[in-house]
C-alpha cells in the first residue's frame, strides 16, 4: 500500500473549500484583491502574460506583507485567520487564498516582505521579514526563492494557456468585483487596481438620471438605465447581484452571488438600477453573498425610497404637476420617505383620539346642548351603519341609474336632504324599498337605463293584509322610471296616481314591467308631480335556477357549494356570517382610498383583497355566495324606510328567494345597522327607551340595563357611522384617554429622536431631455421592477391627441378592453372619435408612441383609410342585415386593399362617433378578392339563403366569437338555408 503524496490531503480539502466560492473559476481574482485590501495596500498590480503556450499571472500589492511564521500559521492552514478580530477587514475565514486552485495552476510562487519584521524571532527569515516559496500545482514539493525588495506580497501563478484572453478575463473579474474597492485605512480613498497598466477603478456613480446618497455606514446610487440591475457591495467588493431591489429580500428572489454577471441591455427602455454598499452586512463563508438580515433589509428599504424619490423628481422635471397639486404631492412624498414625519402624524392622531375620548367621557353636559333629539331634522341626525353615500339624496326623486356608481366605499358626510323624497303609512313599518336590481353581478358597476319589457303584473291588497300607502315626490325627465317597491311587494292595481296642482285628485299613472320585472313609471313629459301608490305582499314570479356569478375565487366557490344540501335559511345564515368575516363594514376614508386605487378590479376582488367595504360591497359579495350555494338571489339598491320615511342615503341588501318561493331580505350589514327606535325592532337594533340591546344570531352586541335604572344613550362616533350605546362611567374607560395621551407623547419623543438622527445626504442628477418614453417602455416591459414606484403608473404621463394625458394604469385598462386608440395625422375618423371623448393617443409624441406600440393601440388613421376605400356588396349587405336581425349591430364591408384571406374588425360603439354613418356599429372588413366570399356571391342570385349562410359561417369562424355565440348567430341563417333547399327539391 503506497502512501499519499505530501500535501495531497491538504490540497484536496483546500480545493473543496475553493469550490464553495461558486461556479466562476476567476473568483480568486476577487480574493487576491480582498487580501491585499485587508493587508492595508494602496495599490495592486496584475500582470497577465501569454507566452509560449503558457499563462503567467502575477499579483503584487504594497500592503503590510507577512513574515514566514505568519504564513505558516495562517496562509498554509485552513480555517485559521489573523483577521477574525478586525471589523474593518473582509476576510476572516482562513480559506480565501486557496481559491487560486480554481485557476488550476501548475506552479504557485509566493513572495512577501513584512513592513514590521520580528527582530526577536529565532528564524533569520522572520527577523529579516522577507521570504519566497515556490510550490508545484499538487502542493507536493516546495523550494525557496528570491524574496522581494519592497514591502508587500506578490503571488505568481502559471499554467498551460487556454487561449489568448488572459488579460481580458482578469480585467473583467477585477472590474465586476472590485471597481469600487477602497483602502482599509481610508474608506474614501480608492485602492488603485491595474491589469497590465490598465486602471480598473471607477467612480461610485451611475449616469443620469441618478441619485447618490449616504447615511452613516451606508452609501448607494440609484438610477434609471438600459438594464435592470442592482449590485450589492461590502467594503468595495461585490457580494450579490439582482435585477431589482425586491429580489434581495423577498422569498424566492432572483438574485445571484456569481462573481461575474452580465446584465442585458435592452434598447428603447429604462429600468431601475442601483449600486449599494454597507460595511454592516453579515457576509457568508465565501464572502460572495450576504445574509438576509436587518441591515440588508434597511439598506434595501433606503434604496427603494431613494429610487422612488428619483423617479418622482424626474417625472416632476419632465411633466410638472399643476401648482395646486404640488403641496399635497410634496407632503405625500415626505410622509412616505420620512419615518420621523410618520411618527409625528401618528402622535398627532393619538393626541386627537385622546382629546376626543376625554371629551366624550367628561364633556356630556356641554355636548348635550348640541345633541339633537332623534328624528329632529331629517338627514342631520345619526348616520346609520350599513348605509352608503353614493350621493346624498335630493328632496325629489328620479331614476337611480344616473346616480348609482356601482359597489364601492363612500365616506359618509352626515348631510342629507331635510325632507325625504319618499314617505309612507303606516309609519311603524320597517321596509326595504328596492329601486335598482342586479341579477348579474358582472354588470353591477354600471346601472342600466330602465327599459319597458311588457305589462306589469299588479298585486292586490287582501283583507287582513297591511298594504303601505306611498308618496314619492318626483323631479324626473320624460321616459321610463323605476318605482321603489318594498322587497316582496307589488304595486296594487289601480292605486298609482300622479298628483300635482292641476290634478289634485290625481290622474292614473301608466306602469310597465322592466327587465327585472320591476315597476316602471312611463312619463310622457318631465314631471315634478307626486306619485302615490299602494303596495301589497304578492306572489313572486316563477323561480329560476340560480346561476353562479363566476366571480368568486375557487376556495370560496367550494365553501359555498358545500352548503347546497342544507335548507335555504341555513345557507343564508351561514353565508351572511361568512361575508362579515371576509369583509368588515367600513366607510373610513382610507378604506375608500384603497378601493379607488384598485378601481380597475371587480368589486368582489377588491373587497376580498382589502377585507373592508360598505353595504353594497358586503351584500354584493353575499349575493355572489348565495348564487354559488344554489340560492336564487340578487343585489338590491334602494332605501330603508322607518318612522314613515326613508333614510337620506342609499342602502344595499341581498334579496333571496326563500323556501316558500317568496323574496326576502338578507343584509350582511344589519349586525351594524342600528335603526331609530321608532317602529318595530329588527335584529341588530337597540331599543334605547328600554335600555336593552337586541342582537342578531351572531351575538354581535348584547347589553342589558336592569329595569328601573336610567339608561343614557350616547352617540358614539364609529367608522363613518353613529351607533347608539349605553354610557359607562367605569374607571377603566376613564383611564383610556390617559393611555392614549401617554402613547402620543411617546410617539412625539421617538419622532424628535428620528429628526435629530443623522440625516441622509444625497446628490441628484436628472435627465434634461424630458423624454419619458423609455421609462414608460421599461415599466410596461418589466412592471415587477417598478411595482414599488406607483407614480410611474398613476401619474398622467401618456399624451392624448385631445391635449390631455392618461396614466399608464388607465392606458393598460383601456387596452385590455380594446378601447385604446392612436392617431398621428388627425384623420376624420380620429377627429370624430376625439369629439366623442375616446382615449386617442398622440402618435407624434414619443411617450404616446411607445405606449401605443407596447399595448397594441388601434390606429384610427389606418382604419380611416381602410373604411374610405371599403364598399358594401350585395352579399355583404345581406349578411349585415341578418346579423342586425340577430341582435348584433355589425356592418360587413369589402376592401381591395386587404389580402384575399385578410379580415379586420373594429367596434365603433366605444368611439361615440357623431358624423360617421357607421356610428354605434361593429365594422368587419374583408378582402374584396376573398375566394370564399366570391363563391358565395356566385350563388346569391339563385340561392340567397345558402349564400348568406356560407358567408356568415366563414366570417364568424374567423372572428372567433366562441361556439355558443357563433351557433346562436348561425341558427336562423341555417334554418332559412335548409328551407330554401327543401323548396328547391320540391320544385
Amino acid at each position: 500500500m503506497t502512501s499519499a503524496p505530501p500535501g495531497s490531503e491538504f490540497r484536496a480539502r483546500a480545493r473543496a473549500e475553493a469550490d464553495r466560492y461558486g461556479p466562476d473559476p476567476w473568483v480568486f481574482v476577487r480574493e487576491l484583491l480582498q487580501n491585499a485590501r485587508d493587508a492595508g495596500a494602496t495599490k495592486v498590480e496584475f500582470v497577465a502574460e501569454s507566452r509560449a503556450g503558457r499563462w503567467v499571472l502575477r499579483c503584487r500589492d504594497d500592503g503590510e506583507g507577512m513574515t514566514f511564521a505568519h504564513a505558516r500559521r495562517y496562509l498554509f492552514a485552513l480555517y485559521a485567520s489573523s483577521k477574525e478580530s478586525r471589523r474593518d477587514q473582509v476576510g476572516r475565514f482562513g480559506v480565501g487564498f486557496w481559491s487560486v486552485l480554481r485557476f488550476e495552476p501548475e506552479r504557485i510562487a509566493i513572495r512577501s516582505r513584512a513592513r514590521r519584521p520580528d527582530p526577536t524571532s529565532q528564524d533569520p527569515e522572520d527577523r529579516a521579514g522577507a521570504w519566497a516559496l515556490e510550490l508545484d500545482g499538487d502542493l507536493a514539493t516546495a523550494r525557496r526563492g528570491t524574496p522581494p525588495t519592497l514591502p508587500g506580497t506578490e503571488i505568481e501563478l502559471e499554467r498551460a494557456a487556454v487561449d489568448e484572453a488572459l488579460e481580458r478575463r482578469v480585467f473583467d473579474a477585477a472590474f465586476q468585483n472590485a471597481r469600487f474597492l477602497a483602502t482599509r485605512d481610508d474608506p474614501e480613498r480608492p485602492l488603485v487596481v491595474t491589469v497590465n497598466g490598465r486602471k480598473v477603478n471607477q467612480p461610485f456613480a451611475l449616469p443620469a438620471p441618478s441619485a447618490s446618497f449616504r447615511r452613516g455606514r451606508v452609501r448607494g446610487v440609484v438610477a434609471l438605465g438600459g438594464a435592470a440591475r442592482v449590485e450589492l457591495f461590502s467594503r468595495g467588493l461585490r457580494v450579490r447581484s439582482a435585477a431589482s431591489l425586491a429580489d434581495f429580500v423577498v422569498a424566492g428572489g432572483r438574485s445571484t452571488d456569481n462573481s461575474r454577471v452580465h446584465f442585458t441591455e435592452l434598447p428603447g427602455r429604462l429600468a431601475p438600477q442601483a449600486l449599494l454598499e454597507s460595511d454592516a452586512l453579515e457576509l457568508m463563508l465565501s464572502r460572495s453573498d450576504a445574509r438576509d438580515n436587518k441591515a440588508l433589509r434597511r439598506l434595501v428599504d433606503l434604496a427603494q425610497r431613494e429610487l422612488e424619490g428619483l423617479i418622482a423628481r424626474q417625472l416632476d422635471a419632465a411633466r410638472p404637476l399643476p401648482l395646486w397639486q404640488r403641496p399635497w404631492a410634496a407632503l405625500r412624498d415626505l410622509v412616505r420617505r420620512s419615518l420621523a414625519v410618520r411618527m409625528i402624524l401618528a402622535a398627532l392622531l393619538g393626541a386627537a383620539l385622546a382629546g376626543g375620548a376625554a371629551y366624550a367621557l367628561w364633556g356630556d353636559r356641554i355636548w348635550a346642548r348640541f345633541r339633537p333629539a332623534p328624528g329632529e331634522s331629517y338627514g342631520t341626525g345619526p348616520i346609520e351603519h350599513g348605509e352608503t353615500a353614493s350621493a346624498n339624496l335630493p328632496a325629489r326623486y328620479a331614476d337611480l341609474a344616473g346616480r348609482y356608481r356601482g359597489p364601492q366605499v363612500d365616506v359618509l358626510t352626515g348631510a342629507g336632504a331635510r325632507e325625504p323624497p319618499l314617505t309612507f303609512r303606516p309609519a311603524d313599518l320597517r321596509l326595504h324599498f328596492a329601486a335598482l336590481i342586479f341579477r348579474r353581478l358582472g354588470e353591477a358597476d354600471e346601472a342600466r337605463a330602465p327599459e319597458p319589457r311588457g305589462d306589469y303584473a299588479f298585486g292586490a291588497c287582501s283583507e287582513g293584509q297591511v298594504c303601505p300607502e306611498v308618496e314619492l315626490r318626483l323631479d324626473a325627465p320624460a321616459g321610463p322610471m323605476r318605482v321603489p317597491v318594498p322587497t316582496g311587494h307589488r304595486v296594487v292595481a289601480g292605486s298609482a296616481l300622479l298628483v300635482d296642482a292641476d290634478h289634485p285628485e290625481g290622474v292614473p299613472a301608466p306602469l310597465a314591467a322592466g327587465a327585472d320585472d320591476e315597476a316602471l313609471l312611463l312619463l310622457a313629459a318631465p314631471s315634478q308631480a307626486t306619485l302615490t301608490y299602494r303596495t301589497a305582499p304578492a306572489q313572486a314570479a316563477p323561480p329560476t335556477r340560480a346561476v353562479s356569478s363566476g366571480l368568486l375565487p375557487p376556495e370560496l366557490r367550494r365553501e359555498a357549494r358545500a352548503l347546497r344540501g342544507r335548507s335555504v335559511a341555513a345557507r343564508v345564515s351561514a353565508l351572511t356570517r361568512l361575508t362579515r368575516e371576509l369583509v368588515a363594514y367600513s366607510t373610513a376614508p382610507e378604506v375608500a382610498a384603497q378601493h379607488r386605487a384598485l378601481a380597475g378590479e371587480h368589486f368582489i376582488t377588491r373587497a376580498l383583497e382589502i377585507g373592508q367595504g360598505d353595504c353594497d360591497v358586503q351584500n354584493g359579495l353575499l349575493t355572489a355566495l348565495l348564487q354559488e350555494a344554489g340560492v336564487e338571489s340578487r343585489l338590491a339598491i334602494g332605501f330603508v324606510g322607518q318612522g314613515g320615511r326613508v333614510n337620506p342615503w342609499l342602502h344595499a341588501w341581498a334579496e333571496y328567494r326563500g323556501q316558500d318561493g317568496e323574496w326576502a331580505v338578507a343584509d350582511a350589514s344589519t349586525g351594524l345597522a342600528l335603526g331609530t327606535p321608532a317602529g318595530p325592532e329588527e335584529p341588530g337594533e337597540i331599543d334605547v327607551s328600554q335600555g336593552t340591546a337586541v342582537v342578531d344570531a351572531t351575538g354581535a352586541f348584547d347589553t342589558t340595563v336592569s329595569p328601573g335604572e336610567p339608561a343614557q344613550a350616547d352617540v358614539v362616533a364609529g367608522t363613518g357611522a353613529i351607533e347608539h350605546a349605553l354610557t359607562d362611567r367605569s374607571p377603566r374607560r376613564a383611564a383610556l384617554p390617559w393611555g392614549l395621551a401617554f402613547g402620543a407623547a411617546g410617539l412625539f419623543g421617538l419622532a424628535a429622536f428620528g429628526l435629530l438622527r443623522e440625516r441622509t445626504r444625497r446628490r441628484v442628477a436628472l435627465d434634461a431631455s424630458g423624454d419619458l418614453s423609455r421609462l414608460l417602455q421599461g415599466a410596461l416591459q418589466q412592471p415587477e421592477v417598478f411595482q414599488a414606484v406607483p407614480a410611474v403608473f398613476e401619474r398622467p404621463l401618456v399624451p392624448t391627441a385631445a391635449g390631455g394625458a392618461l396614466s399608464l394604469a388607465q392606458a393598460k385598462r383601456l387596452a385590455a378592453r380594446g378601447r385604446l386608440y392612436r392617431t398621428r395625422r388627425r384623420s376624420p375618423l380620429a377627429a370624430d372619435a376625439l369629439a366623442g371623448d375616446a382615449a386617442v393617443l398622440d402618435d407624434e409624441r414619443a411617450e404616446a408612441r411607445a405606449v401605443a406600440d407596447a399595448l397594441g393601440a388601434t390606429d384610427l388613421d389606418l382604419w380611416d383609410a381602410l373604411l374610405a376605400g371599403a364598399e358594401e356588396t350585395e352579399l355583404l349587405a345581406a349578411v349585415s342585415a341578418r346579423l342586425v336581425a340577430s341582435g348584433e349591430p355589425w356592418r360587413v364591408l369589402a376592401s381591395a386593399s386587404l389580402g384575399s384571406e385578410e379580415l379586420r374588425s373594429l367596434d365603433l360603439a366605444p368611439l361615440r362617433l357623431r358624423n360617421s354613418p357607421l356610428r354605434g356599429r361593429k365594422v368587419v372588413v374583408v378582402g374584396a378578392r376573398n375566394p370564399w366570399l366570391q363563391d358565395a356571391a356566385g350563388v346569391l342570385a339563385t340561392r340567397p339563403a345558402a349564400a348568406v349562410f356560407a358567408a356568415m359561417d366563414y366570417l364568424l369562424d374567423r372572428l372567433d366569437l366562441g361556439a355558443e355565440r357563433t351557433a346562436r348567430l348561425l341558427r336562423d341563417a341555417a334554418r332559412e338555408a335548409v328551407h330554401e333547399a327543401a323548396k328547391a327539391r320540391a320544385r
